[in-house]
């Protein structure tokens, strides 16, 4: 119970910090990222993007797969596509079935229009920017969204909030986005996350708990299919107050179970305490010209991964190099 008493204070604590970070996994943003979405033989994903305002908006957005290839490395495979969002509706579709061509049960004026089908074996992100009717990026903060990774066989539901960057009135309205704390909100600084150890018996259940991160870097460029890069330094404190570090190097996507990132530092058995945390961080490279930021969600899995549910980290600051994400043109 102290155990417990302890994750839950730490997660209070820090949401009080998060609600004061630029971006965001509850106010509308110019921007909208999902960091994970998945289809496969065992799992789809439901997605719902939101339009907050109280006119139409129009969005532009992307898949990037980053499925591993023969070689252990992302695909890197971007699909885009448009969205027309009614005021103050959703629009809802599955990734692996889209949304057809023509509307079959609704007005066309309320439909969102046509949104490509990702294709088996998918993992990777959605990210949609918000535009004006000649595709422009604009600085209208509206969008919101959640995303339902279903079990196909167990039917069980993670369910975590899409992340908004807002936009801000330097937008030049270029394809070049600045995530500067000019055109829109900087990425966050660090990546906090309350967990168990890997291996820890749940405190009501008594079956073992697993914990796996997702990770995508806040900069990309989507014009030439160059993906983000970083390297994360991972801080973990025990109840002890003891102290571990452990770093990973992050191309395009990372999903990874925490024994992936080290076997030692976050396993129950080798710390002795239920619970954790970890402050996640990018490392800063003085020889680029843009930022390393990360986004990232966290899933927790019991009774061996039959049942589980997704979260969302909090954020602590701005980041201290401004990241870059550059939009191929629509035309």
């Amino acid at each position: 119970m102290k155990s417990l008493g302890l994750l839950l204070g730490l997660a209070l604590a820090m949401a009080v910090t998060s609600a004061d970070a630029e971006i965001s996994t509850e106010e509308p943003g110019a921007i909208l990222i999902f960091p994970k979405i998945a289809s496969d033989q065992t799992q789809d994903t439901i997605i719902q993007v939101s339009n907050a305002a109280g006119a139409q908006v129009f969005a532009r957005c992307f898949y990037i797969n980053g499925a591993l290839d023969e070689n252990n490395q992302p695909l890197w495979s971007v699909t885009d596509f448009q969205l027309t969002l009614t005021r103050q509706q959703p629009a809802v579709w599955v990734a692996g079935e889209g949304l057809p061509t023509q509307p079959p049960d609704r007005p066309k004026e309320l439909y969102p229009g046509p949104i490509p089908p990702v294709g088996v074996g998918f993992i990777g992100e959605l990210r949609c920017v918000v535009v004006d009717t000649n595709e422009t990026p604009v600085s209208r903060n509206v969008l919101t969204g959640e995303a339902t990774i279903i079990d196909r066989i167990t039917h069980a539901t993670r369910k975590y909030q899409g992340i908004t960057v807002p936009g801000l009135p330097g937008n030049n309205g270029d394809n070049t986005l600045l995530l500067n704390d000019v055109e829109y909100s900087v990425c966050p600084r660090v990546l906090l996350f309350n967990h168990f150890f890997d291996g820890a018996p749940d405190p009501v259940l008594n079956t073992p708990i697993e914990s796996s991160l997702t990770f995508v870097p806040c900069s990309m460029d989507l014009e030439r299919t160059v993906p983000g890069t970083a390297t994360l330094q991972f801080n973990v404190a025990n109840e002890f107050e003891q102290r571990f570090s452990a770093s990973f190097p992050l191309t395009c996507f990372a999903d990874l179970n925490l024994s992936d990132i080290s076997q030692t530092i976050f396993n129950f058995a080798l710390q002795g305490t239920l619970v954790g945390q970890t402050r996640i961080r990018p490392i800063v490279d003085a020889d680029t010209d843009h930022g390393h930021g990360i986004l990232a969600i966290a899933e927790e899995f019991r009774d061996d991964r039959q049942t589980g549910a997704a979260l969302n980290l909090h954020f602590i600051g701005g980041n201290l190099q401004a990241d870059v994400i550059a939009l191929p043109s629509p035309f």
